[in-house]
């Protein structure tokens, strides 16, 4: 994955197409992940700003990118996650499905904007979660 910006700051995500999940051979963790790991920080932090201004449909529109994001990257990290130790890796799994409830979350309430709206909460547990799922996944991955 990688992001392009075109002249007006517009930013498009461009998703290569996932490994295929295989047993063998084990894929080597080489660092690159912490690149992606930054944009995922910075995007989750960039929604806490725009639910407190009120802008639900931008709101609606960066909280989906996240989420196809965050949901795209789970899935090229799983090969990973399946060689840590059961638990450890039932906890990394655990992690991204909250973060991936949230995003429901916060694109549904955008979506409706009704009063009295959670998406200020939601954003910030958002970003919360994230470090705490980058955290976890980079310690993990670190003693590979």
């Amino acid at each position: 994955m990688h992001v392009e910006e075109d002249a007006g700051g517009t930013r498009a995500f461009i998703l290569e197409e996932p490994t295929p999940m295989t047993l063998d051979p084990v894929p080597a963790w080489d660092g690159d992940d912490l690149s992606v790991h930054r944009l995922l920080l910075e995007m989750a932090h960039r929604l806490g700003p725009i639910a407190n201004k009120g802008d639900h449909a931008r709101l609606s529109e960066e909280a989906s990118a996240l989420l196809e994001v965050f949901v795209y990257h789970a899935e090229v990290e799983r090969p990973l996650v399946l060689r840590l130790p059961p638990f450890t890796a039932r906890l990394i799994e655990h992690g991204q499905q909250r973060v991936v409830d949230r995003l429901v979350s916060l694109v549904l309430e955008a979506d409706l904007a009704e009063e009295p709206c959670r998406c200020v909460e939601l954003a910030d547990e958002i970003a919360s979660l994230m470090e705490v799922q980058i955290m976890s996944e980079e310690w993990d991955q670190s003693d590979r």
